[in-house]
């Protein structure tokens, strides 16, 4: 089992404040796991469920959007929670056997196409109703190790047929995303370990259900991380590559990705940097609109899945620079993290005659073609903004408890009960 064995290692070293993270320790120290090793990379490549053992996982919700702003004396339950669990059995000493499922989980790479309206007819409602929410919403894991070898699988559906986001009961709501993933995780040497996954992923939505193998709405999708240890900083050096190439009806996007970050333990703490490029190239058929900040799909017919006319284009190059650090303070099973990205692109945008498009950066709308800069939000309390901070409890190395801080919370006024305290906590279990 040297994989497990090198990988345990380098968990200890990359995370050896806290050997398990969670999507509120990712958001709160650098916003993403794209150059640390951790729990959650298990959706990014299955085969990593092989370096978790017997281990729960789940988060109780999180107040991540714009419009999560709690009012005094108000209340509201947060939103999208999820749990799910790894189990292995050990089958001789060098290998294993593993199995997972996540339920409840939301795959915001996949669901992030799906517009908040369906219209079927322009003239009796213009604007449509509300897409279906997937009910199913289900990640199945099987994986292997192998030696020095581990392998893993992983399948995501998320489904709703017959029941729009308004609650009414309508044979033309329907929603479906599914996704197919394969990974290794590879002990090259003991000082340098590899991971590749690759994957295929079709999502429909619409009036009606569509063939399973429509070829224009299949989406791929592979990345690759090399761990290469630094043994003068107690560290790694990680070069990452990545690759999407994604289709929904009236919709297409490209992004490709390669990068350099790096990581380093000291005393009780941990440090990581990374460095990332890319190129992002999107489309959006004149069936796309949005109207106060709702986006709008008319799908009125077979075949009709890009409209009319031109076709919006926008394209970006740029990079992002993240980094995270965390260190016990105080007691063993505190932990203090803070964290931050800066993404700067170039864009170029050609309105293909759609005054409203979705690709606009207007909520006005976009009448001519254009270049600019674009960043990411500073402070809007997304995921996707600037700055994270978060805390960190760990009871005996079994349970361990992740929160994201509210990032305005030291400037309100305490007597007064204003907003939400924290955006997210989540929770992690090992037996």
């Amino acid at each position: 089992m040297k994989t497990l064995r090198f990988a345990i290692a380098a968990v200890a070293v990359v995370g050896s404040v806290s050997a398990f993270a969670t999507n509120a320790r990712v958001e709160s120290m650098g916003k993403n796991s794209t150059f640390i090793m951790d729990d959650i990379s298990i959706f990014d490549n299955p085969s990593n469920i092989n370096l978790y053992p017997n281990f729960l996982i789940g988060e109780l919700g999180n107040y991540l959007h714009p419009s999560d702003s709690i009012s005094v004396g108000q209340n509201r339950d947060p939103l999208d929670p999820w749990f799910g669990g790894i189990f292995s059995l050990k089958i001789s000493a060098e290998n294993s056997l593993s199995i997972a499922g996540v339920l409840n989980r939301k795959e915001k790479r996949l669901l992030g196409y799906v517009p908040d309206r369906i219209v079927t007819d322009t003239v009796i409602a213009p604007y449509g109703e509300r897409t279906p929410v997937p009910a199913t919403n289900f990640d199945g894991f099987l994986g292997a190790n192998i030696g020095n070898k581990a392998f893993g699988a992983h399948i995501y559906i998320a489904h709703q047929d017959g029941l729009s986001g308004d609650g009414r009961i309508s044979s033309e709501a329907f929603v479906s995303a599914l996704q197919l993933d394969l990974g290794t995780n590879i002990e090259i040497s003991s000082d340098y370990s590899a991971e590749v996954s690759i994957g295929t992923a079709r999502l429909q939505y619409g009036p009606r259900e569509r063939k399973l193998f429509t070829d224009s709405l299949f989406s791929y999708f592979g990345n690759i991380r090399l761990f290469s240890r630094i043994n003068a900083i107690n560290g790694h050096l990680i070069p990452v590559a990545s690759f999407r190439s994604m289709a929904a009806p009236g919709r297409s996007e490209l992004d490709a990705g390669l990068g350099m970050g790096v990581d380093a333990a000291f005393d009780r703490g941990f440090f990581w940097l990374g460095l990332k490029g890319f190129y992002n190239n999107q489309r959006a058929g004149s069936n796309w609109k949005k109207n106060d900040n709702e986006t709008i799909f008319t799908d009125v017919g077979e075949g009709d899945l890009w409209g009319e006319g031109s076709i919006p284009r926008l394209w970006q190059v740029g990079g992002t620079i993240s980094f995270g650090i965390e260190k016990n303070i105080w007691w063993d099973w505190f932990v203090l993290r803070v964290g931050g990205q800066k993404t700067i692109a170039y864009a170029n945008y050609t309105a293909g005659g759609q005054a409203n498009s979705i690709l606009c950066p207007s909520n006005t709308g976009c009448r001519g073609n254009g270049n600019y800069f674009i960043t990411n939000a500073i402070s809007d309390g997304t995921g996707d903004d600037n700055v994270g901070f978060g805390i960190g409890i760990n009871v005996e190395e079994k349970l361990k408890i992740d929160a994201t801080v509210a990032e305005d919370v030291v400037f309100r006024n305490p007597f007064q009960g204003e907003g939400r305290l924290i955006s997210r906590i989540s929770a992690t279990y090992s037996f």
